[in-house]
């Protein structure tokens, strides 16, 4: 199996077919992420030194209660849509790069909705099926991990404040177990992570290019990396190098990027001594250079996507 050719043409068809980067842009946008915020109010206290919360009038608390249905009808239709934009994309690159090198049909934005449209239901069960056991073991052994601490603190919380020194020394000991075990469970699953990747990549192009179902698609790709595992253990290491070397570049290019933000903000400061303005020309600065390194991310996805579906091909037609 010729690898550099692999990588030679998985770059190729990422740069000559453009109608494949609006479904890497939407892979790389939809894989997670969220946020949050709190706040602290400075109220005076009164006689019984306990701070008083402020007074809300009813039509306050009815803006709040719209805010937070309105902030939670948001998050629900982003969820969806992230769910439903993830597998179409991810079916919509394997379909696209399989028909391109079987049946020389140049992709094309329509013909991957279309493709994406066919199998998501099927990937949807294939993450499933997969997902749902290892959260239920994650958290499994995080609550093992967890329970040296639990047990240790325990009699310490029902002695209260008159509790032994003997006591608060078995609670540190016990949290610095749950410490260790946390760190072990942590790399534990991480290196169960790392096999099931391969795995994977292999399960969701079985689905697509065999069109087979989703128990189906399981034991379809893991029969195949099993049979094939030092093919498929070069292709994964060949993979962790390049995300290793694209990750790098593109922290080098954000971090150079958000300097030069960093600098306008700055240099504006520095003109009209205002800290708004400056904010705002750098939030400014900031949404092209944001854009760009989705783009960047998003041709990343594609490539690495295609990467995976001609390895998945030249490791079966040379089973």
């Amino acid at each position: 199996m010729d690898y550099g050719k692999i990588v030679a043409r998985a770059f190729e068809i990422t740069r000559k077919h453009r109608a494949l980067w609006l479904f890497g842009i939407l892979l790389a946008l939809f894989g997670g992420g969220g946020g949050g915020g709190s706040g602290n109010f400075n109220i005076p206290s009164g006689g019984d030194n306990f701070p008083r919360l402020p007074t809300l009038s009813s039509e306050v608390w009815q803006i709040i209660t719209i805010l937070i249905i309105a902030l939670v009808c948001f998050a629900v239709i982003w969820l969806v849509l992230s769910i439903i934009l993830r597998f179409v994309s991810r079916a919509a690159l394997i379909g696209l790069v399989q028909e391109l090198e079987a049946e020389q049909k140049a992709p094309t934005v329509g013909r991957g909705f279309s493709i994406g449209a066919e199998h998501f239901w099927r990937l949807l069960g294939i993450a499933l099926v997969i997902n749902i056991p290892l959260a239920i073991i994650s958290l499994v052994i995080v609550i093992i991990a967890l329970l040296p601490l639990l047990m240790a603190i325990a009699p310490l919380i029902s002695a209260g404040r008159s509790a032994p020194s003997e006591l608060i020394a078995v609670a540190l000991s016990g949290g610095a177990i749950s410490i260790l075990l946390i760190c072990c469970a942590a790399l534990f699953l991480f290196a169960l992570n790392l096999v099931i990747v391969p795995f994977y990549q292999f399960i969701t192009r079985a689905c697509v290019i065999q069109k087979l179902g989703v128990m189906d698609s399981i034991r379809a790709g893991y029969h195949i990396v099993r049979a094939n595992l030092g093919k498929v253990a070069v292709l994964y290491i060949l993979a962790i190098g390049i995300s290793i070397g694209f990750g790098i570049v593109i922290l080098i290019v954000t971090l150079l990027f958000f300097a030069i933000i960093a600098g306008v903000g700055f240099a504006v400061y520095a003109v009209v001594q205002s800290e708004m303005p400056a904010l705002i020309v750098a939030g400014i600065v900031a949404i092209p250079v944001i854009l760009v390194l989705i783009f960047v991310s998003g041709l990343y996805a594609t490539f690495e996507s295609t990467y995976w579906t001609l390895g998945y091909r030249a490791v079966t037609t040379t089973e």
